[in-house]
């Protein structure tokens, strides 16, 4: 601990240093910026950049502590705080009332996936590919080289047979009757 001696020297003016965290308008944490200040010079610095002929560097310290507390502020910025009595705040309860509307949709989803797998491969992979990716005919019929006409084509008679299949567990689902899907 002999090679850190300069750093007592530098403690002395210790009162001095809050002081000047004090001026920068920080008036509950001037201690803990100071002893962070010591232990980054400790760190980073050495006795020749901080102490000048006998005489501790106003300067560098001033600087130092200026840099301890500004990273002090940021990293105090990117705190939330939440007041216990801010409604706006408060953590809700998960929402029950649409969970028929979720297990509905779910299981007509299911019931027309299910019926698609029954076709042809070439329908079956148009149809997935245009509803389940947000590629147009047009991108679908440049990526794949088939006429965008054939694409189309296929899809209208994909969707009217899904229509006509699905017409009632279709109302079932706006209706609300779950159940009936």
């Amino acid at each position: 601990m002999a090679d850190a001696q300069w750093l007592k020297r530098v403690a002395e003016r210790h009162n001095e240093w809050i002081k000047i965290v004090e001026s920068f308008g920080e008036k509950n944490f001037q201690e803990d910026i100071v002893q962070q200040a010591y232990l980054i010079i400790y760190k980073y610095a050495s006795e020749e950049k901080i102490v000048e002929k006998g005489v501790v560097s106003r300067g560098y310290m001033f600087f130092t502590l200026r840099t301890t507390w500004l990273q002090f502020i940021n990293a105090k910025s990117k705190i939330q705080k939440v007041e216990i009595d801010d409604e706006e705040n408060y953590t809700q309860i998960a929402d029950y009332s649409e969970m028929d509307a979720e297990i509905g949709y779910d299981k007509f989803r299911t019931l027309i996936d299910n019926h698609i797998d029954g076709w042809r491969w070439y329908d079956k992979t148009l149809f997935r590919l245009y509803r389940d990716t947000d590629m147009s005919i047009r991108k679908i019929a440049e990526e794949t080289n088939i006429s965008w006409v054939s694409i189309f084509n296929t899809l209208k008679k994909c969707k009217e047979e899904l229509r006509e299949i699905f017409k009632e567990d279709f109302e079932d689902y706006l209706n609300k009757d779950y159940d009936r899907i």
